[in-house]
This record gives C-alpha cells, structure tokens and sequence, in this order.
C-alpha cells in the first residue's frame, strides 16, 4: 500500500513538471513605419514690363511653384494694363 502511494505521488510529480515545462509563445504583431510628408516651401517669381505707346503699357507675370495638397501645383498669373483698362489671367496645374 505504501508502495502504491509512492508511486502515485511520484507520477503526479512527473506530470507535474511535464505541465511546468509548457512553451510559451510570444507573437509580435509588425507595424509598418509612419509616413512622412514632407512639404516644399513654396517660391514666387514676379516679373514687370513696362513697354506699349509711350511705356503706358505694364505687364506684371508672377509665377508660384510649391507643394499642394494633392502634389506640387505652379500657378502662373498674368496682370496687364494699358490706356485701355486692365486685364488679368489666371493658371494653375498640380501635378
């Protein structure tokens, strides 16, 4: 009978570490890196003419190259007056 009880005793101790040694398993989740945007600063060219009958003609042209919202966008302006009266025109294009 004793003999029965240590044989229990030590089964359940063998079962015991058995269970002790059990792995663990660590996962990781991978994040991609953050995106960074990085915006241009902007630059303006203006130009002005003076030309016409007597140089009462004045052109002035300004262009504007710089980062947008949806990509890089040049907007071009164009201001004319002369005896007549004014005139002005306006482009842009984003890329």
């Amino acid at each position: 009978m004793k003999l029965n009880v240590l044989v229990i005793a030590l089964a359940a101790t063998a079962f015991g570490s058995l269970a002790a040694n059990a792995q663990t398993t660590v996962i990781e989740e991978r994040r991609d890196p953050a995106v960074v945007i990085e915006s241009q600063p902007s630059t303006t060219t203006v130009t002005k003419e003076r030309g016409g009958f007597l140089n009462t003609e004045t052109k002035t042209k300004t262009e504007t190259t710089g980062a947008g919202i949806n990509g890089d966008c040049t907007s071009k302006t164009v201001h004319k007056e002369d005896l007549t009266g004014s005139k002005t025109v306006q482009k842009t294009t984003c890329d």
